[in-house]
């Protein structure tokens, strides 16, 4: 069992820029006055088997030692990150996954790059509430009573849902007659062990929160006047239906696939139809079935709830059927352009399974009423391009303004490693 969506894989900066959560600053834990008893231990150990102890490479480190600072121009400590910092998030890593040995061979390398994972993250989180603080004026002591408040709620959610993944083992070990208090209880006690095992703090869930909420109100801050424009819109608009024109003239298949350009263009001619499927019953011929498609078709030539029968039977609403389609089948397509009027319903098609289908051709195609739509979409697309143009500056930004020295004898990486993961590590401390 994992609980990824507490893990930070950092391998592409773009999504740490938009994660939210941390680990930071966690230290020898402080413990929660929970009590772990002896069936709570056994489900922490069933689970998650690893423990920080066993990791003999990295007893010896102390966890106030510094391996992480910015020193140009000047020394800030706000910046420093500590060795604790590190050390508790990568044993969570080893522990969530089930590794008891990550200098095997077999583990080495995995485990290494998830080392400049972390100190990637932890690096850009620093400088992220920084500067959240510094060019938005957003920390925790900004933060309003309500927000506070919220941000304890959620963690207090946070840990109880993952308290209650240990609620079949709990339940298990209790029998039947459990109370859901005593049931409780027991997973809150497996938790505490199993961030015992991790050496990290029980206010974990509370700092994860904050720091969310902070980083969030100041992408929000970042981002807030970030516009785009009608007439970006329209260019980007006519780039498309230039596309679809195209693709339309010279490579159908590319047309149909692509919803953006039939949303921007429609050959004319083009027609919209919809169709149901009638099966064979069981013990049903071949012939029946033709004979129950064809006194469908009569019936819905007559006022027959099309719809009902679409959601009886199955098939497609209503989509564009062009003359010369290579994803429908001629015979489809020659049905659908073969009924004379709107509403009309076609001769029952086979299908290769050997299914029919009832076609009804119902309104002639036209772009103008997607154009609207798709224009909502791209302006969609392109604000948040915009905004993410936004953020991947700032960070650039950030990481030229505050340059990080790496202790990659700590972290038992090489420089070149460090470096590769977009992080520079301009002096090597201790």
């Amino acid at each position: 069992m994992t609980h990824s969506y507490k893990i930070r894989t950092l391998a592409v900066l773009l999504s740490a820029i938009l994660a939210c959560g941390s680990v930071s600053g966690c230290s020898t834990p402080s413990g929660s006055g929970i009590t772990i008893s002896a069936d709570a231990q056994a489900i922490a150990d069933e689970y998650f088997p690893g423990d920080s102890s066993r990791f003999t490479a990295w007893k010896d480190t102390d966890r106030n030692k510094v391996i992480a600072s910015v020193d140009e121009p000047e020394h800030i400590p706000y910046f420093d990150i500590t060795f604790g910092d590190f050390i508790s998030e990568y044993m969570y890593y080893l522990i969530n996954y089930g590794i008891t040995d990550d200098m095997s061979p077999e583990n080495i390398e995995s485990c290494k790059n998830y080392r400049v994972n972390i100190i990637n993250y932890l690096t850009f989180e620093k400088q992220y509430m920084y500067a959240a603080e510094k060019d938005y004026g957003i920390s925790e002591a900004t933060l309003t009573e309500e927000q506070i408040g919220q941000i304890k709620n959620t963690a207090e959610q946070v840990r109880a849902d993952w308290a209650m993944s240990f609620y079949e083992a709990a339940s298990a070990k209790l029998g039947g007659k459990a109370s859901s208090e005593e049931v409780d209880r027991l997973c809150n006690e497996a938790l505490e062990a199993l961030l015992k095992k991790c050496g990290i703090n029980d206010d974990i869930f509370y700092k994860w929160e904050l720091n969310s909420k902070i980083q969030q109100l100041a992408l929000d801050a970042m981002v807030n006047d970030v516009e785009v424009s009608d007439e970006q819109v329209q260019k980007e608009l006519d780039r498309i239906t230039a596309e679809a024109e195209e693709a339309a003239a010279n490579n159908i298949t590319e047309y149909e696939r692509n919803s953006s350009y039939q949303m921007a263009y429609v050959p004319e001619g083009t027609r919209k139809a919809r169709h149901i499927i009638l099966h064979a019953k069981d013990g049903e011929t071949e012939e029946e079935l033709l004979q129950r498609a064809k006194d469908t078709a009569d019936k819905l030539r007559n006022g027959a709830d099309f719809d009902k029968l679409l959601e009886d039977h199955g098939g497609q609403s209503e989509h564009i059927v062009l003359r010369n389609s290579e994803t429908l089948g001629k015979h489809y397509t020659a049905a659908v352009y073969s009924i004379d009027s709107k509403g009309g319903v076609a001769m029952p098609v086979q299908n290769d399974d050997g299914s029919f289908c009832i076609i009804q051709y119902t309104d002639d195609a036209s772009a103008e009423s997607t154009r609207n739509a798709l224009k909502i979409q791209i302006m969609t697309y392109l604000l948040s391009n915009a905004k993410t143009s936004v953020q991947i500056d700032a960070y650039e930004r950030w990481t030229k303004d505050y340059k990080y020295n790496i202790d990659c004898d700590a972290l038992k990486v090489l420089p070149e490693d460090i470096v590769s993961y977009g992080i520079s590590p301009n002096g090597i401390l201790g």
